[in-house]
């Protein structure tokens, strides 16, 4: 089957139905982007396990630039500012599979998520702190779960000065033009670059020092890109999904009562609402480095093939009544950080990152509403990453709050 990838609101907000149909039809199928570029996108559980574990799909930048260039050539449609976007894309790609991901997996382990999970409670509760009980709505994500990602983030990075490096983050994710990104960029470049300064002669147990550690900071250009990467995935993985799991949990209001009732599901909860609102709704392009099957489709050597990852996790074959939100649903068994060595090596921080950062929403406004219709809601108009664009809400302070048995805090 080929298709059209929808890019209507009606697909940002809920893709779920156009994965259906396609699964209805077959595993794999052939769609065309908005850019007019052709790629495989496998839709079946099975066939995206299968997939991710493919040696023969690779990440290579180089060999998928290779194939989108051939497609932009074939098409007539390949321009100088193509080309240009295309060697950003590569270069992104190159720092992101090469340093990022090699230090990633080096540094954050499980054992140092672990040792994080205070620090990422203690910064929850700040920036929670800094906001008014009131009855006039306020957006939960530049409220909330956007500084509350950065802060993260700059933890985890080891930055220096960074109540303005947070400034700075802020202003470059909520840029609304290039001149604005561009000056935001300028400011953070400067606050690596005396970061990356400090840590070549006293490094510490953070992602500044194993970048410099790995790239030095006799090139710049690299190191910075790297940190921009870094930045830029780990904050918009917590702040997406932070904001979508919490319109996802008042619009369920009976799931909500429940998790209030005993906050020990917490890590349940947080799996099933993975599950059902994971942010990488497809993922990133793999190359085939040669030819092969794949649910029954012939994939031929340079095709570009993307995992439907929102699809998998709703495949009725592995998750029975897959678009239920079940808190009693066995958990980890999704797909919202991939798999095998596709899987996400900051899984470990961004459990813990969500979590705290779920529970110390629930615990201090336990009274929590949307202050408008679900349906009115905006979603991010993005065929990838799958995230409310704001969350306007109303807060409702918890006046006192009484421990659990496990020495949790209880959510009201």
């Amino acid at each position: 089957m080929t298709a059209l990838l929808p890019v209507d609101e009606d697909f940002f907000r809920d893709p779920f139905p156009f994965f259906d149909r396609l699964r209805d039809s077959g595993p794999v199928h052939v769609l065309h982007a908005r850019d007019g570029s052709r790629f495989w996108l496998v839709v079946g559980s099975t066939e995206i396990t299968s997939g991710l574990l493919d040696r023969r799909l690779s990440k290579d930048p180089d060999l998928i630039a290779s194939a989108r260039t051939r497609q932009l050539s074939e098409r007539g449609t390949i321009t100088p500012a193509a080309e240009y976007e295309l060697d950003e894309v590569t270069l992104f790609l190159r720092s992101f599979t090469g340093d990022v991901t090699s230090v990633v997996r080096d540094t954050l382990s499980a054992d140092h998520a672990a040792r994080q999970a205070g620090a990422f409670g203690a910064i929850a509760a700040d920036v929670l702190g800094g906001i008014d009980d009131t009855d006039v709505p306020v957006d939960l994500v530049q409220h909330y779960t956007l500084p509350y990602s950065i802060r993260v983030s700059s933890h985890l990075l080891g930055v220096t000065e960074p109540e303005r490096f947070h400034r700075a983050v802020h202003a470059w994710l909520s840029a609304r033009d290039d001149a604005g990104r561009e000056a935001a960029v300028t400011e953070l470049n400067a606050h690596f670059r005396a970061t990356a300064v400090a840590r070549q002669d006293d490094p510490a147990d953070d992602v500044v020092s194993a970048l410099v550690a790995r790239i030095g900071v006799g090139d710049l250009d690299s190191l910075n890109r790297a940190l921009l990467i870094f930045l830029m995935i780990s904050s918009e993985t917590v702040y997406s999904f932070l904001a979508t799991a919490t319109y996802l949990l008042l619009t369920n209001p009976a799931q909500l009562r429940s998790l209030h009732d005993d906050p020990e599901q917490i890590t349940t909860a947080l799996e099933e609402l993975l599950r059902l609102t994971g942010p990488h709704n497809i993922s990133a392009q793999r190359c085939a480095t040669e030819d092969l099957e794949l649910g029954g489709q012939r994939i031929a050597r340079g095709d570009l093939v993307a995992f439907a990852l929102g699809a998998a996790n709703h495949d009725p074959a592995v998750h029975p009544c897959p678009h239920r939100f079940d808190l009693d649903r066995s958990p980890r068994r999704h797909l919202a950080f991939g798999a095998g060595r596709h899987h996400c090596p900051a899984a470990h921080h961004a459990r813990a990152a969500l979590t705290a950062g779920l529970e110390a929403l629930l615990h201090r406004f336990p009274d929590l509403e949307l202050a408008i219709p679900a349906d009115k809601v905006r979603w991010q108009p993005s065929e990838t990453l799958r995230s409310v664009q704001a969350l306007p809400v109303r807060l409702r302070e918890c006046a006192a709050v009484a421990p659990s048995s496990s020495g949790r805090n209880s959510f009201g």
